[in-house]
């Protein structure tokens, strides 16, 4: 495993190094940042048939596209990488999305992917803490485990599907995990809310309880209290 281990860091380091002599200053700190937490859970298997200016040109493709990202928007994009066009290339589809962190968001994109009959090859999914300024242009990008005030958590995510040659397919793509990236944010924004709804119920029925018995009204609050308390997941 060690050997496999060390294979893996050096192909990073060669990422790296082709960042560092593509890009200046800032950038290329920026860059660099982003490309070793990029690969860092990847496992060694998903890239050690590749070759380091693939491996360096995905993630400049990806860091590019997460130059600029409003907060609640989505930057997604659904193409075939051509080396002479996009500095990359691979026999798949690729699959790039920078978007807010948020919960059930992977397993929700997996399960459309599923869903459409795409076969995932690859999938790279690293939750990277920047901050951005007001218009959402990149100014930092943390180390991996660092947080600080102002910073944004980020999911970047990166997917290999069987490649679509149509181009009506890739915007049906698009289309479909858009929607589905759309309706998650909608459920993660409507959960506080709706647990902050529960906790006003059982506070009513603990000052101004319907006349039921009082046993029943003493269940409810229990049953409730017992759901907000992490025992169910509240969808929107």
């Amino acid at each position: 495993m060690a050997q496999a281990l060390d294979v893996d860091e050096t192909l990073i380091d060669a990422v790296c190094t082709r960042l560092r002599e593509h890009l200046n200053g800032d950038d290329a700190g920026r860059a660099e940042a982003f490309a070793r937490q990029y690969y860092r859970w990847v496992a060694p298997e998903d890239v050690a048939e590749r070759r380091d200016l693939d491996l360096y040109g995905a993630a400049l493709a990806h860091f590019d596209l997460a130059r600029k990202r409003e907060p609640g928007s989505t930057k997604l994009r659904v193409y075939n990488p051509e080396f002479e066009i996009h500095g990359w290339e691979s026999p798949h589809t690729a699959v790039e999305v920078v978007t807010d962190d948020m919960p059930f968001l992977i397993d929700s994109l997996g399960m459309e992917l599923n869903r459409q009959g795409f076969g995932v090859f690859v999938i790279i999914h690293p939750v990277i803490q920047v901050r951005r300024d007001a218009e959402g242009n990149l100014l930092e990008v943390l180390p991996h485990g660092a947080e600080a005030e102002g910073t944004l958590a980020e999911s970047v995510i990166h997917a290999e599907v069987a490649r679509q040659t149509d181009p009506k397919e890739l915007q049906q793509l698009r289309d479909h995990l858009m929607r589905v990236i759309d309706e998650v944010r909608a459920a993660v924004t409507d959960w506080q809310a709706m647990r902050a709804q529960v906790l006003d119920v059982v506070a009513q029925l603990g000052t101004d309880p319907p006349p039921l018995d009082h046993d029943e009204v003493t269940e409810t609050r229990a049953f409730l209290t017992w759901l907000e308390d992490q025992n169910f997941i509240f969808l929107g």
